[in-house]
């Protein structure tokens, strides 16, 4: 009987301490594929066949106008989704945000960078009701794996109540940007203003969610006018690591039912680079201003105007 009790308490001892690293366990944003030497477009090409082979479907891609701010030396993203993506954002009512995984191929000083954003940190910061852990593998098989970077860490609770700190927004903040009559008439009108550059920023890519009244597009932002509404420029001030964030981009619109959002820049930049300082050279402080600039060039962009926020 004593040897019975003692076994029954090891078997919840261990399972206490099993639990308790499960759910202290930190997710990073990033993960590292490979890092080294090579000719930058040969790579690109690699990497669009290995994810075509392990069966994404490649949405779109994006190379970022490097011309004016200089980040990368080059930088190629490619916007992927699969049968498994689209089941499980279709579990959630604004999945539609996680639907798609990015993958960068960034040319630095000295060496190539593949990574791709982590779809379990994903997961958790976009709340989707849905385990993307064999996407994570998927990309892992496909890619490689090296190493999860970009922050020092976060619990899936904290990432499921994620904001950067006091009075900033949450992800059930966004900007709500218009609404419309019909679904279909807020995809034709935002895809048509895009189309056409409001604002500088531009179509990328849209991605309907079967079953579901969701719409994700993709835009790219290089306004020469406007810095703030620049991914190159965010980027030079956000992403001056040696492991580069670069799968960070592009910012998403959703159009869910009738109605136009677009995740609020203080939530979608924080939890991406969550240990970005407040203040200094490469901190939030720099950017002070982009959120609400991003606001109103989104807003003009989907055929409405904007009411300037208190930050």
């Amino acid at each position: 009987m004593g040897n019975l009790l003692r076994s029954l308490f090891a078997v919840a001892f261990l399972s206490a301490v099993t639990f308790s690293a499960n759910a202290a366990e930190n997710y990073k944003p990033f993960i590292l594929a490979t890092a080294g030497n090579g000719d930058f477009h040969t790579q690109v090409e690699k990497v669009q066949a290995a994810l075509t082979q392990a069966g994404f479907k490649i949405v779109g891609t994006y190379n970022p106008d490097l011309s004016t701010f200089h980040p990368y030396q080059a930088a190629t993203i490619f916007i992927v989704t699969n049968p498994t993506l689209l089941a499980d954002a279709a579990k959630t009512p604004r999945g539609g945000y996680g639907a798609v995984m990015r993958v960068a191929v960034t040319q630095t000083n000295d060496q190539v960078q593949v990574a791709y954003v982590n779809p379990v940190y994903v997961q958790y910061a976009y709340r989707m009701k849905a385990d993307l852990a064999p996407v994570k593998a998927e990309l892992a098989k496909a890619l490689g794996d090296q190493q999860s970077f970009g922050a020092k860490g976060l619990t899936a609770d904290a990432l499921e109540h994620y904001h950067y700190t006091f009075g900033m927004e949450y992800f059930n903040e966004p900007y709500q940007l218009n609404s419309f009559g019909s679904h279909a008439q807020a995809v034709a009108k935002v895809k048509s203003l895009l189309t056409k550059g409001v604002n500088g920023l531009h179509y990328l890519y849209e991605l309907n969610i079967p079953g579901t009244d969701q719409t994700v597009i993709g835009v790219a932002m290089d306004d020469k006018d406007n810095k703030n509404v620049n991914d190159a420029y965010q980027m030079s001030v956000v992403d001056f690591h040696k492991l580069k964030g670069t799968a960070y981009l592009p910012y998403q619109i959703l159009v869910k039912g009738s109605n136009v959002e677009a995740l609020n820049m203080r939530f979608r930049m924080a939890v991406f680079f969550p240990d970005l300082s407040m203040m200094g050279d490469h901190s939030f402080m720099t950017l002070m201003s982009a959120p609400a600039a991003l606001h109103r060039a989104l807003a003009k962009a989907t055929g409405t105007t904007y009411s300037e926020p208190l930050f």
